[in-house]
């Protein structure tokens, strides 16, 4: 069972924001081909993501195709940690999580994602994390810390979408 199409574009518009400051860190590209590996994508898919990872596309373009709110919300949700895994919340980075924030609150239906979307709170290590920006030399520690952020949200997708 392949991912539906609604979250391949999720996973497209992630796949998208790693190119939109410019410079895609080598945490970025494990993320990007570990997840071809571990979401069950079908061998089209898959080659569509492999592409991506070399070729930035159009995030408006791709977060548009994203047509399930619920797929939208979790966009935000792995995209946050997503835009940190290199330490750097850069303003490329941040003006297009506005626009796209935008976007979805004009597209959304929340009386839809009511229900649908548990209300999670953010400890206090996750709020610290985002408050502040690392040093990828000073904060080794937080580097590993980043990584195990972003490559745990993929566990959480699969988990959430796939029935796992």
């Amino acid at each position: 069972m392949s991912v539906n199409e609604s979250q391949f574009y999720m996973w497209r518009t992630l796949f998208a924001i790693s190119h939109a400051d410019n410079v895609v860190s080598p945490e970025e590209i494990r993320f990007m081909t570990e997840a071809i590996e571990d979401v069950p994508f079908s061998e089209e898919q898959k080659d569509i993501l492999k592409g991506d990872i070399f070729e930035g596309k159009d995030i408006v373009e791709m977060f548009e195709k994203i047509s399930n709110g619920a797929d939208q919300a979790a966009f935000f949700r792995f995209a946050t940690d997503l835009v940190w895994v290199d330490g750097d919340y850069g303003e490329e980075e941040q003006a297009i999580m506005l626009k796209l924030k935008r976007l979805h609150l004009q597209s959304v239906n929340v009386d839809d994602l009511i229900g649908n979307i548990n209300l999670e709170l953010e400890n206090d290590d996750e709020r610290d994390f985002h408050a502040t920006k690392s040093s990828s030399q000073s904060q080794s520690g937080s580097r590993k810390d980043i990584k195990n952020i972003i490559y745990s949200f993929r566990d959480h997708f699969l988990k959430d979408k796939m029935g796992k």
